[in-house]
């Protein structure tokens, strides 16, 4: 997996990685909150499955951060539906040498609006080593995403764009 594709699987498709990783919570909001304070922790609770997923690599954890009919925009590449999500994110995991040693996202803005919709701006920084033997190497990113509130009140990314430097 290239060090840019790493943003593809972040975007809320990032348990710790046994003895290999640092866990580390969400940094907590950084920036401007504004919503119900239920569907803030709502959410909050999504962010820690994001971290899980993304420490551990699980494919199936990150693929269900997302919605049915989700589409998540990463550097060259579109994913359109949650099955091209699961597929994407079974190549990416599939390389056991690529190993997440941390995950930490900021949440920068997020504000949930009427009828079950947020909008948030994140941004991370993680240590990735993306071979057998190699050095740990520093990332940073950012996502844009917009979440929706399920039936069930749970929440899930509906769209999602990420960079990575």
């Amino acid at each position: 997996m290239r060090t840019h594709s790493f943003a593809v699987v972040v975007v809320w498709t990032l348990t710790a990685l046994a003895g290999q990783a640092t866990v580390q919570g969400p940094a907590g909001p950084v920036g401007s909150v504004k919503g119900r304070p239920g569907d803030i922790a709502d959410i909050e609770k999504l962010h820690k499955k994001d971290i899980a997923a993304t420490l551990s690599r699980d494919s199936v954890a990150l693929t269900d951060l997302w919605t049915d009919d989700a589409i998540r925009l990463g550097g060259d590449q579109a994913d359109i539906g949650k099955k091209a999500i699961q597929a994407s994110n079974e190549r990416q995991t599939a390389n056991k040498d690529f190993k997440v040693l941390s995950y930490v996202p900021e949440t920068r803005d997020l504000t949930v609006l009427e009828g079950g919709w947020a909008v948030e701006w994140r941004s991370y920084t993680a240590s990735i080593v993306d071979a057998a033997g190699g050095e740990a190497k520093p990332v940073r990113g950012t996502v844009l995403a917009v979440l929706k509130k399920l039936p069930d009140g749970n929440w899930k990314a509906f769209r999602a764009f990420g960079d990575t430097r």
